[in-house]
């Protein structure tokens, strides 16, 4: 019955709400609106109502009856300053375990959970990862330089489609990369929309398609089904 109902539902869970009746002073505290407008290349506005209009404009907002403001799931999701203060989104956030070995049962060295929304803390997610991957030091005409065992774009890549693509629906979990002495693993929550054999050749399908409109205007992703291809083709290039 669960299933037919979310079948026949036509709302998503991008619209759905994440915090209700907060005032303009709470968003401003709730809401990493300096990183929604930097990734969109635009200038903060002084007046904090403009800022509020920019946020309705892109669905991050709801306008109440009663002068205030509801906080979508799409908004807190990508820009929250911190994912605890929307309680039901807590779990959502990415969580990293590097483990000294090769498998979950050897020591776990670091285990760091994010506390912002996608968007705004993608760039410092994605640096928190390389600088715990493993790099070689090579030798060139005059300096020495230390060069990535994983190519960066496969790893951006890979954790960008993890994040967009998983079924936000499912409860009690979220994004985990996991780093071992010999690999790195990213797992998301829900099955995948394309069969596992056609990922390479497949047109895109965006499971959570408003966020992937958002994350496609600030670079984060393209929803042109070449993700997969450039970690395969990456990958391939540094032998692995």
């Amino acid at each position: 019955e669960k299933a037919l109902w979310k079948a026949f539902s036509t709302y998503s869970f991008e619209t759905q709400i994440a915090k209700e009746n907060a005032t303009s002073e709470e968003i401003l505290e709730l809401i990493d609106y300096q990183n929604y407008f930097r990734l969109l290349d635009l200038e903060i506005p002084s007046d904090k109502d403009k800022i509020i209009e920019a946020l309705i404009a892109d669905k991050m907002l709801q306008k109440t009856d009663f002068g205030k403001y509801n906080v979508s799931n799409l908004g807190a999701i990508l820009f929250a300053r911190h994912l605890s203060m929307f309680e039901h989104l807590e779990r959502k956030a990415v969580r990293v375990v590097q483990y000294k070995g090769t498998n979950k049962m050897s020591q776990t060295l670091k285990e760091q959970i994010g506390e912002r929304g996608y968007a705004s803390g993608f760039e410092g997610l994605i640096a928190y990862i390389n600088g715990l991957l493993p790099v070689n030091e090579v030798m060139g005409q005059a300096l020495r330089k230390n060069v990535p065992m994983y190519p960066e774009l496969s790893v951006r890549e890979v954790i960008a489609n993890a994040i967009i693509h998983q079924d936000l629906t499912m409860r009690g979990t979220g994004v985990l990369v996991e780093i071992f002495s010999d690999r790195i693993e990213v797992s998301n929550p829900g099955a995948p929309l394309i069969e596992i054999d056609r990922f390479i050749d497949h047109p895109p399908i965006s499971r959570n398609e408003m966020m992937a409109a958002f994350l496609r205007r600030v670079g984060m992703c393209e929803e042109r089904g070449s993700g997969f291809d450039k970690v395969v083709a990456e990958s391939e290039m540094y032998q692995l």
